[in-house]
């Protein structure tokens, strides 16, 4: 890897938000590929799961004025509500909620049938209402007969003829055609110590099969089967230390997973008790997850869904969970095979939210309603061993901060290189700011040009003289950077889907793209036609860049596979024939971190440095490729010890994690990593449910 001097920031304290609800996109019967996951900000990101290569490929910024508490998908179309009483339709391609219309009643849930003609809330006033689908949007139909108390959560039938709600102490079987409650089931009250009266038992979640099971979790930490037909208990599990906020079913509908405050995920399977059909009965067979895994989550869990043949789990830790469904029985323990499976996504942005302005040494940092602006410190001190920290002769300073208007979170953000231009959009528009480093001060740029779109992707050239933008339209926009009047140089076509990554050479002369259809384009901005348009390949780029030296353009897909790609010859280089000749390392190909970003040495072309949120790699194409079995050296970023010798040019650093940010800074030898302890984030959370200790 050779020896870098790096600046080690731990001062950017951005705090992820907690997941209040998932939604699994099926379409026709086909296999989830699509997540949809809500936040508490009112950001919704849409995750790619194809091939349970986890990769998320857009983001709808959250607003002050959004709260999402249901997402549902219907024929490929999200739809959200929340208890500020609207339903929101969102444009996937331009990440932007579409239409919102407002409905007076706060909504605490909602579900589409399974014809996606309908959707169906429940709402603060006890009323169950349901909302036609259509091409425009929905439109109110009708409600069914108001309750006492509001309405929690709501299940529907196969058959769409029958609605299941979940309520205080209640829960309601109805007939949709004609409005009315057919059957009422009445919870127990449970007795608690130093309580005269028993408090009310809340309805937190329901479920229903074909054959009219119906399935609830309460705030008793109950999970209970009924009979829908006959309203009769089947069968009730003390699955839980608090209360049950969600459940799940299969889709053979044999398997149901149930999770709440404690957090652990249970779950039951419906069993052949004596070998025959008629015997049919629900046991719980085991905990998917829970405090004593080494993955799990530590705050209450708000969401669960069945994807494909795993169970994904979010709530108030921040963080996405995959747990296998099933495991098949081997001679290795069942935890242990639990662990070699299941997965735990950091809540850390894959489009990274750290900007570098090597020439000043500061660094942009994107939070959700506010920007700032920092310049690092320094050292005198030029050399030490490995590992140490060097004294400090100037310490860093925070130079601004900038506030989002209008409550709308921010999309994206740039910083020049020379550290004297700053932008940024939200969904509504692109602000401009001039940075004056002597004295300190901001001014807006007042006279953007018109036809400018809000962007979702965005940087300066090298130079600091154009901005180049991936709009919400799917339009690449060249912005000539002028204090005064900015222009539009020049607007290439839309892509076909949202574009998900940006690259500009250094001098400005070429762009590279890829948008979330996995086409990959290189434009031409002194002929402002397109150059070249890349081979197609089976998984999505994750990370591009286009090396300043050799102006080729490097893509890490997915899968972990590297390419090389000579845009002015229009082939793969000859490092990457060799590459894809011995093959991908084995253990490069078996880490599941998605590669999020590409940078490289400004010294030479043959130095580059990938990054994911587990660890950094640096990559030295002149030395020779690690065969498909040798190790990798896992050292942090001195010299091998002596006496050890590598001859391969992979190298990787796991010092550092998660990390925001990793890249060369101007400087040769100097390297910048952001890092954000997840110790850090859970201390800013609420606190959990306490667990009592052996001996307490």
């Amino acid at each position: 890897m050779g020896e870098f001097r790096v600046h080690h920031v731990k001062f950017c304290d951005y705090v992820p938000s907690a997941i209040q609800c998932i939604a699994c996109d099926r379409d026709s019967g086909k296999p989830c590929d699509r997540l949809a996951v809500g936040r508490e900000d009112g950001s919704v990101e849409i995750w790619s799961i194809k091939d349970k290569n986890w990769y998320q490929e857009k983001v709808v910024p959250g607003s002050e004025k959004r709260r999402v508490d249901s997402l549902a998908w219907v024929s490929g179309r999200l739809f959200s509500c929340g208890l500020q009483g609207d339903i929101t339709e969102y444009n996937l391609k331009t990440c932007a909620p579409q239409k919102t219309v407002m409905y007076g009643s706060a909504f605490w849930c909602m579900k589409p049938n399974h014809s996606g003609t309908h959707l169906a809330t429940g709402a603060e006033d006890g009323c169950v209402r349901l909302f036609e689908i259509d091409e425009e949007g929905v439109t109110f139909d009708r409600s069914l007969d108001p309750e006492e108390c509001r309405v929690v959560t709501l299940a529907w039938h196969r058959s769409d003829e029958v609605i299941v709600t979940g309520s205080i102490n209640t829960i309601r079987i109805w007939n949709v055609s004609t409005g009315h409650a057919i059957q009422r089931i009445s919870m127990p009250k449970v007795s608690l110590r130093n309580m005269l009266t028993p408090p009310d038992t809340i309805v937190w979640h329901v479920a229903i099969t074909s054959n009219y099971t119906i399935i609830s979790g309460d705030s008793t930490g109950k999970t209970q089967f009924w009979n829908g037909r006959t309203g009769t208990l089947i069968k009730s599990f003390l699955s839980h230390k608090a209360d049950v906020l969600t459940l799940c079913v299969s889709d053979d509908e044999r398997s149901v997973c149930s999770a709440g405050v404690d957090p652990t995920i249970a779950q039951f399977h419906l069993v052949d008790k004596d070998g025959s059909s008629d015997t049919l009965t629900w046991v719980r067979s085991r905990n998917l997850s829970d405090r004593a895994h080494s993955l799990c989550h530590t705050h209450d869990i708000k969401a669960l869904v069945f994807a494909w043949d795993q169970v994904v789990s979010g709530g108030t830790d921040t963080n996405l969970l995959v747990s296998p469904a099933e495991i098949e029985i081997t001679q290795k323990s069942l935890k242990q095979q639990t662990t070699q499976i299941r997965r735990l996504i950091p809540a850390l942005p894959q489009r990274s939210r750290v900007s570098c302005a090597p020439d000043a040494e500061f660094l942009l940092f994107q939070f959700p309603a506010h920007l700032e602006v920092w310049k690092l410190g320094s050292t005198l001190a030029t050399e030490g061993s490995d590992g140490e920290t060097l004294p400090l002769s100037t310490q860093q300073v925070k130079l601004l901060e900038l506030k989002a208007k209008n409550g709308e979170h921010i999309a994206c953000s740039a910083i020049s290189s020379c550290g004297r231009w700053l932008a940024y959009s939200d969904v509504e528009r692109v602000r401009m700011f001039h940075l004056n480093h002597s004295p300190l001060s901001l001014s807006k740029v007042p006279a953007l040009p018109s036809s400018l779109h809000p962007a979702h992707l965005m940087a300066f050239t090298k130079t600091s003289e154009k901005l180049v933008l991936a709009s919400h339209q799917g339009l690449i926009q060249v912005i000539q950077v002028d204090s005064i009047q900015p222009t539009v140089q020049h607007s290439f076509p839309p892509m076909e889907d949202s574009i998900n990554q940006l690259s500009v050479t250094d001098n400005g002369k070429f762009i590279a793209a890829a948008d979330n259809k996995g086409n990959i384009f290189v434009y031409n901005l002194d002929s402002r036609k397109l150059q070249c348009r890349l081979p197609g390949y089976k998984h999505q780029p994750c990370a591009l860049a286009i090396n300043p030296h050799t102006q080729h353009l490097t893509i890490v897909y997915t899968d972990r596979t590297i390419a090389e790609f000579d845009f002015i010859r229009k082939g793969f280089s000859a490092w990457t024939k060799r590459l894809h000749k011995v093959g991908h390392h084995e253990a490069w190909l078996s880490r599941r971190e998605t590669i999020t970003a590409v940078t490289f040495d400004p010294m030479g072309p043959d130095r580059m440095l990938l990054q994911d949120s587990q660890a950094f790699y640096v990559i030295d194409k002149k030395k020779p490729l690690p065969s498909r079995y040798e190790k990798l050296f896992n050292r942090g970023l001195g010299s091998p010890p002596q006496g050890e010798s590598k001859q391969h040019g992979f190298s990787i650093c796991q010092r550092y994690k998660p990390l925001l940010y990793a890249g060369y800074f101007g400087k040769p030898g100097w390297l910048v990593v952001v890092e954000r302890p997840l110790e850090d984030i859970y201390e800013s959370l609420p606190s959990t449910l306490p667990e009592k200790k052996f001996g307490t």
